[in-house]
């Protein structure tokens, strides 16, 4: 009888560590690769930022050292229950770039809260003229995105 609650014991456990990793990666993984795509989007067509039209500029390419930047200040966000681009030990945007590796131009970060999809979070960004100015900036030729919770982060840059 033990050797049977042994082998239950075993596959449950098994059974949930991977249903547990599966939805904490997949999900977010899956949602920062559509927010890139949806930014991609609106840089092949142009857009308006307020009043001013931003000509259509080359797509993102992800990168890496960027996406772990922006996923760790979204769970910092997260975790310690704050919503800035400079964090509560003083950590720069630049900084949290540089601490993850990237080595080209760091050009800037939006921020958003309270969004449940990607869409909600893209017609944010397009609301606001300096996020939707940084989204066109054509000097961004890269970027990585973050989520954690409710908290969205896309952390832009360029080569060196």
């Amino acid at each position: 009888m033990n050797k049977y609650l042994i082998v239950f014991g075993v596959t449950l456990i098994c059974i949930l560590s991977v249903q547990c990793k599966k939805d904490e990666i997949a999900v977010p993984e899956n949602n920062l690769v559509l927010l890139v795509n949806k930014i991609n989007q609106i840089r092949q067509h142009g857009c308006n930022c307020g009043v001013e039209y931003m000509a259509p500029v080359p797509v993102l390419n992800l990168n890496n050292q960027l996406q772990t930047a922006a996923i760790m200040h979204a769970k910092d966000m997260a975790e310690q229950n704050y919503f800035d681009h400079l964090s509560p030990d003083g950590g720069t945007p630049a900084e949290r770039a540089i601490s993850a590796g990237y080595k080209g131009d760091f050009r800037a970060e939006n921020l958003a809260r309270g969004y449940s999809e990607v869409n909600q979070v893209i017609n944010a960004w397009k609301a606001s003229v300096s996020h939707c100015k940084a989204m066109m900036d054509a000097k961004s030729k890269e970027a990585g995105a973050g989520m954690a919770q409710n908290y969205w982060v896309v952390t832009f840059g360029s080569y060196l």
